[in-house]
């Protein structure tokens, strides 16, 4: 394990944060991630697992598969659990002028690898804001939740599986701003 960390530490600061804000250092990173997953395990037993289970449930008495749109969606609750992170990719600045146009702050939010990539390859110019932690709101949540239900009406069209992944997608962002002290926990 002392290894594995090692050499991503090493391959982090040799490659990656050169290209990263100043700011953004691995243990930061493994901090944030450590915070978060705690809550995730007891958010998964308590909640996640049981809705699959109903969903599965009514997959079974609507005699529609839902094994491959529910798989999807728990890749979409991980992954949105940790993406209102993704705004320390944007460098906050005084200046209105400078700061970044709505589209372009979140393209980031909805298509956050493709431009990771590119921040990586050193093709995308910075993102700029006024305001500090810019996704940590609930209001990001919902558009993100609306994004989602798009993705799920391209994929679908029972409104069985629409609805699941713009569920568990706003589900896991959710569960992040709670951990983060953003909204209210609620259980």
């Amino acid at each position: 394990m002392n290894a594995t960390r090692n050499k991503l530490t090493e391959y982090w600061d040799n490659l990656i944060s050169d290209r990263l804000p100043s700011y953004v250092h691995l243990s930061k990173l493994e901090e944030e991630f450590k915070e978060h997953f705690n809550f995730l395990k007891w958010a998964f037993k308590r909640i996640i697992l049981p809705l699959a289970v109903a969903y599965i449930l009514a997959g079974i008495f609507l005699k529609t598969n839902v094994l491959g749109s529910l798989a999807l969606s728990l890749i979409v609750f991980l992954y949105s659990n940790f993406l209102p992170d993704i705004d320390f990719l944007m460098k906050e600045t005084k200046n209105k002028k400078q700061e970044s146009k709505w589209h372009e702050k979140y393209s980031l939010l909805f298509f956050a690898p493709i431009i990771i990539y590119y921040i990586l390859d050193g093709k995308k110019k910075p993102i700029y804001t006024t305001k500090s932690k810019y996704f940590h709101n609930f209001k990001t949540a919902l558009i993100y939740g609306l994004f989602l239900l798009i993705i799920s009406l391209i994929f679908w069209q029972q409104p069985l599986k629409i609805f699941i992944l713009p569920i568990f997608g706003i589900l896991g962002f959710s569960f992040h701003l709670m951990v983060d002290g953003r909204i209210k926990k609620i259980w």
